[in-house]
């Protein structure tokens, strides 16, 4: 089209002012308190076992279920004079005797087993009461029974649930200016001796969420928290009034490492968690720039008959 029909057109597009890459490192110390963690749950109920069995009476087994721990109480009531053996995850743990009672607590409980036994030709029963107090995780956590399972640890962005996220998630990293435009102090730096450079002072605030995994010597997952983790930082950009500022996360590191506890006996897990971010920060407006050029026309409509129309060829 010739060029004398171009006319003038004013557009408004965004002008980056200043740009940098800037890297924060956030570090959080966390206590997990496995009591927390913990469910517990209490069976209680008498049984009679007969005398005389060559083989223990069962009366409670995992049948499959997890790793579970507890405290168990076994009271002998009544058993004509007989003993009765007492036998936790097929081994024998003690004899009683009738009005006595044994109790123990085993970190691993597969089966509890009780066994009476017939002095005489009789034929008769033994009776008490049985209880456990059961000590399990959520989510039929098999893997992890106490602090010394746990070898290592993984650590990942992720939501308030702990599902992973990836860093073009639109809910990763919150990353928002505190300042407001209008309000950014002024700061001068020298660049060179004799030449200095007025930039403004931006205060900006990030926030998300981290996972941490704790893993036992095969790999298995124990367990797993989320920790929230916020930071202000500053950055020094050419920000003038009426600018804004995009800030978009470019990367994420996270790294988790568990303080040993004074007492083995420490129901508690103090973990140190490093998060490195990596963070793009851009001052932009918008400014009007004036385009010489010329309005494009699309072509004209073509309308076909449709007995001109043919199916095409196979």
């Amino acid at each position: 089209m010739p060029s004398e029909n171009a006319t003038n057109h004013c557009v408004k597009v965004p002008r980056v002012l200043d740009w940098i890459n800037t890297s924060t490192v956030i570090k959080l110390k966390e206590k997990v308190h496995l009591e927390d963690i913990q469910l517990h749950d209490l069976i209680c109920c008498n049984f009679s076992v007969p005398c005389g069995e060559l083989n223990p009476t069962t009366l409670w087994t995992t049948y499959g279920i997890g790793q579970i721990g507890g405290t168990i109480c076994i009271n002998y009531h009544n058993g004509y004079g007989n003993k009765l053996a007492v036998v936790v995850n097929g081994e024998k743990q003690a004899d009683i005797i009738e009005g006595s009672s044994f109790s123990g607590t085993f970190t691993r409980l597969h089966s509890i087993e009780v066994q009476c036994t017939d002095k005489s030709t009789n034929t008769e029963s033994c009776y008490g009461e049985f209880k456990i107090m059961f000590h399990f995780y959520p989510n039929d956590q098999s893997n992890f029974n106490s602090v010394q399972d746990i070898t290592e640890t993984a650590c990942f962005l992720s939501n308030r649930h702990g599902i992973p996220l990836s860093l073009t998630s639109d809910c990763s990293v919150a990353c928002k200016e505190l300042t407001s435009s209008k309000n950014r102090s002024n700061v001068y730096i020298q660049k060179v001796p004799g030449e200095t450079t007025m930039l403004q002072c931006i205060d900006f605030l990030i926030q998300g969420f981290v996972c941490v995994q704790f893993l036992n010597d095969t790999g298995e997952i124990c367990f797993q928290c989320v920790f929230p983790f916020s930071e202000v930082e500053t950055a020094f950009l050419c920000a003038p009034p009426g600018t804004k500022i995009n800030c978009q996360t470019l990367d994420v590191n996270c790294r988790a490492h568990i303080i040993p506890a004074f007492s083995s006996k420490s129901q508690c897990i103090e973990v140190v968690i490093i998060i490195s971010i990596c963070l793009s920060l851009k001052s932009v407006d918008d400014v009007i720039i004036e385009l010489n050029g010329f309005f494009s026309h699309p072509r004209q409509e073509l309308v076909l008959s449709s007995c001109n129309i043919r199916p095409p060829a196979i």
